[in-house]
């Protein structure tokens, strides 16, 4: 029988997240505290269990019981920015990678689907670095950073 801290393991794997990122985006602090929760040795109180189902779309059921499904429709992400307090949306790289995976008609394991995701990360984020120094330099470096 698959147990919580297996199924947090599954859904923070699914997001592309290592337990460092994971625990940033909830809220709590760093990769020792997912890593016990996922060990069995911890649990995470309600209130963080409400933030992971408000940010991802996490079945809070699921992950306690196994029973349903591991999402709750879209996923769904969360960002937080200078300018505003949040920004909710589908996220592109996920959403990207299961309409390929279904375009291409396949079903990638989870290690697959981890790796591919982070390669697409690191691809969208060096892209987006050059972008902003392709601007940067058309306007004689006056861009901001977290734009």
């Amino acid at each position: 029988m698959i147990t919580f801290g297996e199924r947090l393991k599954k859904l923070r794997n699914d997001l592309g997240l290592d337990q460092k990122a994971f625990g940033m985006a909830i809220g709590v602090a760093g990769r020792d505290t997912i890593s016990r929760w996922e060990r069995g040795l911890a649990f995470p109180s309600a209130n963080i269990l409400a933030i992971m189902r408000q940010k991802y779309r996490i079945n809070i059921d699921w992950l306690i019981s196994g029973e349903g499904e591991p999402f709750v429709g879209e996923r769904i992400q969360e960002e937080e920015t200078s300018k505003r307090k949040k920004v909710v949306g589908v996220d592109p790289v996920v959403q990207f990678l299961k309409e390929e995976e279904e375009r291409a008609a396949i079903t990638l394991t989870q290690e697959q689907r981890t790796a591919i995701l982070k390669i697409l990360r690191e691809l969208v984020d060096r892209d987006v670095r050059s972008i902003r120094e392709l601007l940067r330099s058309i306007k004689g470096g006056k861009i901001k950073e977290d734009e």
